[in-house]
């Protein structure tokens, strides 16, 4: 992430660039008081940074119990040693960012998935590869986010949460420039990035912890580093030699001072008297402007014409015509590497700069000075300088392409001045909000409340005030943790990316099959997506997609699926690109359109689903929410027994806990015996077995489908897999201990956990966009997915759930009929299929090396003999 192959120049220039700054022991800090140290942390790169030191097994669908019991300990060692907390998460993605995100899900789960299920599963099991194939669990989010939530809530925690209004390394910088602190992550864009009161960008994987225990010589001389080196008063003998004794406190001294790297503290249960201390490295722009003799205002063009999150692969999904090309092959030889490109760029600019701009005696021409009138101007004349082509080879058009592109890079790096900002200052470490919308902007200035003042919430609603009070109450869900980033995609480009995780790549993506359903509703609760533009007579929508060289993935065709599997797959990028040219958060072409095209016209928005082996982009069409209130049977209040509609978001609680359950066709009488912190799990199975069923039943009897089918004990497993008690009270004691050796891994398991996983996240953000996430919250820190897997290994000894709790009762009632048989019967019929001698051995054919099995005719000519 950031700018390509920052990281490795600041490893190699570390001597001339970093500083290293420690933080005392516990007893020498004081929470939230004078000698607290702020510190900005970058949501995403410490859950990833975390994942890899942590080294939890990530196949199973994400061990989130004890990953959120790790973000509660690191969270806390930061705080023992001084640290005032703010952590930064990202906001909905910008659409310039779109082919990154395409290359980055591209590379790692759908490729590492396709992988995973083309291996043998013994080879799969070892632990080289599943660390070399890590996929991002994906409820790691969620759980996250939550626990932080849990810390910052408790009294005198100097713990904060802030969700950036769209991409989250910009407003951490500005943070930390407000509070003058520091930002901890994994980013090179964070050395780049500058603004007035910022201290510093520390990489997290650079952090040591140190544990230093009491002995006897190192109290005596109240210094570590005094008894290490021997400076205690010893007695010599009559030859001048010391006693041997020494060296051997020199070395238990030595043996007490421990070293961890990485963010997880060490153990101090260990060690009672241990006192932990942290070493950071800091880089900063000034010194890494300094050290390319290069003003500091001129980084981001460096991070642009380097290669950032914004300059991007080109979209490989795109026709060849419309392909957008290169920017590495236009600047760079092939047998240059990542730091040498990074030199060649400082070279150029620096060249640039002091012939324009001379400091010497001899002033500059008065021609070179005029070019760099402008950063335009300045960043034209190094795109050419850096071309390594002739400039009559590029097409027409092309090298105004190239300098726009590298424009909007740069731009992505600016941040407002202190001074335009007009907000308080922080008081002891506690930031006081520029406004009661956000930390940084008033209600003018801030993205976020513009983007969610132009909601279309209803189509029959014109009330002003009422979509203000909507408005009003999704920004404060947003800020306060209670609205995934995600759902305001569909808002402010138009899009969906669902999570990609491990799934058999064979069938249908659980994307499509288990949350697009419930996608949907949400999109037309939120009025999400944009009115398609008409294309006229003489567009040709084939010729303009065809691509000769386009590679068609074979999936599994869907009965109820209108999308042609066979349909050329197209970029996310290239579907969204004329949307790039509106302004910010507006629909693509929806505020244009005629009237009655608005009034015949679905709204469209584009999900970035897996298909085969690769990301498409698919055009939902959203429902109207009318339709979706007379499917449900739901009377629609209104104002004042007017003919104006109050919106779904501002219905009563009754009414919008009923309006979820109707949803997910679960409103059943047990249901309420479930408590709120329970529902999303039961909610999630109900709807994985309904949908499973719903797919057989339309299939006409296809085996593939009927293999689909849960089975009871599945859906037991599932509920043992969480830290509560089977019958769904509060847990006396806790879960049973897992096995110590790897828990067997099965495909049909490996795709369960995919079914809901989606659903708990989809179903968690139908409860937020019903502004129902503070009142029915995830159990997801409570799962487990090596748990779950266990279980159903475990299914043949009978050991899951009594079926009369209130719980399982809640999940089975109305669905009886929707799981698959498994009786005593089928269980006698496989012991005697495996006890079964085979009637003809394999062949192989020849030439070949794969086993054939024997055919009919083989099964005559046996009976012949």
């Amino acid at each position: 992430m950031g700018v390509h192959g920052l990281t490795s120049f600041l490893r190699e220039n570390k001597t001339a660039l970093a500083h290293v700054l420690e933080f005392p022991p516990p007893r020498l800090s004081h929470w939230g008081g004078k000698t607290s140290t702020a510190l900005v942390v970058d949501g995403w790169s410490f859950t990833y940074e975390l994942l890899h030191c942590a080294d939890l097994p990530w196949v199973y669908g994400g061990e989130y119990d004890a990953f959120a019991r790790l973000i509660e300990r690191v969270a806390m060692g930061w705080i023992a040693v001084g640290l005032h907390l703010h952590f930064v998460f990202d906001g909905p993605y910008p659409a310039l960012k779109f082919p990154t995100l395409v290359s980055r899900v591209t590379q790692t789960s759908i490729h590492g998935g396709l992988l995973f299920f083309r291996t043998s599963p013994s080879a799969r099991a070892t632990p080289r590869f599943l660390h070399e194939t890590q996929i991002l669990p994906p409820l790691t989010y969620t759980v996250c986010v939550q626990t932080l939530l849990r810390l910052a809530s408790a009294p005198d925690v100097p713990l904060e949460v802030h969700f950036a209004d769209e991409e989250g390394d910009p407003y951490a910088v500005a943070l930390a420039g407000r509070l003058h602190a520091y930002v901890a992550g994994k980013d090179s864009d964070f050395v780049v990035l500058n603004v007035d009161g910022y201290k510093g960008y520390m990489p997290l994987d650079e952090m040591v912890w140190n544990t230093l225990t009491s002995s006897s010589s190192a109290s005596e001389t109240s210094s570590l580093y005094s008894s290490l080196n021997g400076d205690g008063d010893e007695e010599e003998d009559e030859y001048g030699f010391k006693t041997v004794r020494k060296a051997k406190t020199r070395k238990r001294a030595a043996a007490n001072h421990r070293v961890g790297h990485g963010l997880i503290p060490p153990d101090t249960t260990i060690e009672p008297d241990g006192e932990l201390t942290l070493s950071c490295t800091v880089y900063t722009p000034d010194d890494l402007a300094s050290h390319l003799q290069l003003p500091v205002s001129v980084l981001s063009l460096v991070g642009a014409l380097v290669g950032n999150d914004y300059t991007g692969q080109p979209d490989e999904s795109a026709p060849s015509s419309r392909r957008k090309s290169n920017l590495h092959g236009l600047f760079f030889e092939r047998q240059l590497t990542l730091v040498q490109r990074i030199v060649r760029v400082a070279t150029t600019l620096r060249s640039i700069l002091s012939s324009a701009f001379s400091s010497g005696g001899a002033p500059a021409p008065k021609r070179k000075q005029k070019e760099i009138g402008s950063v335009m101007e300045l960043i034209d004349a190094a795109v050419t300088a850096l071309l390594i082509r002739p400039l009559d080879t590029l097409a027409t058009g092309e090298l105004e392409d190239i300098v726009d592109r590298i424009a909007e890079a740069t731009l992505q790096y600016a941040i407002p001045r202190q001074d335009e900002l007009e907000v308080s200052t922080a008081h002891n470490g506690r930031l006081q909000w520029a406004s009661d919308v956000c930390a940084l902007h008033d209600h003018e200035s801030c993205p976020l409340f513009a983007l969610l003042s132009r909601l279309d919430i209803c189509a029959y609603h014109d009330s002003a005030e009422t979509l203000v009070r909507v408005a009003a109450l999704y920004v404060a869900a947003y800020r306060a943790g209670n609205l995934n980033p995600h759902v305001l995609n569909s808002i402010s480009t138009g899009t969906a990316w669902p999570k990609v995780f491990l799934e058999d790549p064979d069938k249908e993506t659980v994307a499509r099959s288990i949350g697009r359903p419930i996608r949907e509703a949400g999109y037309a609760i939120l009025g999400a997506g944009s009115i398609p533009a008409q294309s006229t007579d003489n567009e040709d929508p084939e010729d303009e997609y065809d691509s000769g060289d386009e590679l068609i993935d074979v999936v599994e065709e869907s009965d109820d699926d209108d999308d042609d599997p066979l349909a050329p797959l197209r970029g996310a990028l290239e579907q969204l690109g004329d949307g790039q040219k509106q302004d910010n958060g507006q629909a693509r072409t929806g505020q244009t359109a005629p009237p009655s095209a608005k009034e015949t016209l679905p709204r469209i928005v584009t999900e970035c689903v897996r298909r085969g082996t690769h990301l498409s982009a698919e055009d939902v069409s959203v429902p109207a929410l009318h339709d979706i209130m007379e499917t449900l049977s739901l009377p629609q209040p209104q104002h004042d027994g007017q003919h104006a509609q109050v919106p779904v978001q501002l219905w009563p609680l009754d009414a919008r806990r009923v309006f979820l359950l109707r949803i997910l066709q679960s409103d059943v009488p047990s249901i309420k015996a479930v408590s709120d912190d329970k529902l999303i799990a039961v909610l999630a199975v109900r709807w994985v077995v309904r949908c499973m069923h719903a797919r057989a039943a339309e299939s006409d009897g296809n085996k593939e489908r009927e293999k689909e089918r849960w089975i009871q004990g599945e859906a037991r497993a599932f509920l043992n897999a969480f830290a509560w008690s089977p019958s769904g009270e509060a847990a006396d004691t806790a879960p049973e201990e897992l096995p110590v050796e790897p828990v067997q891994i099965i495909e049909r398991n490996v795709q369960l956990v995919a079914q809901l996983t989606m659903a708990l996240d989809t179903i968690e953000q139908l409860t937020q966009i019903l502004l129902l996430g503070d009142v029915i919250p995830t159990p997801a820190a409570l799962f487990s997915g090596r748990r779950f897997h266990a279980n159903l290994v475990r299914l043949g000894n009978d050991s899951m759930a009594d079926s009369s709790n209130a719980l399982w009762r809640a999940c089975l009632e109305g669905l009886e009929h929707a799981f698959a048989g498994r009786g005593p019967k089928a269980k006698k019929d496989r012991k005697k299929e495996a006890r079964a001698p085979i009637t003809s051995p394999a062949k192989v054919q020849p030439g070949r090396g794969q086993p054939r099995r024997g055919g009919m005719y083989d099964i005559l000519a046996q009976l012949d003999g």
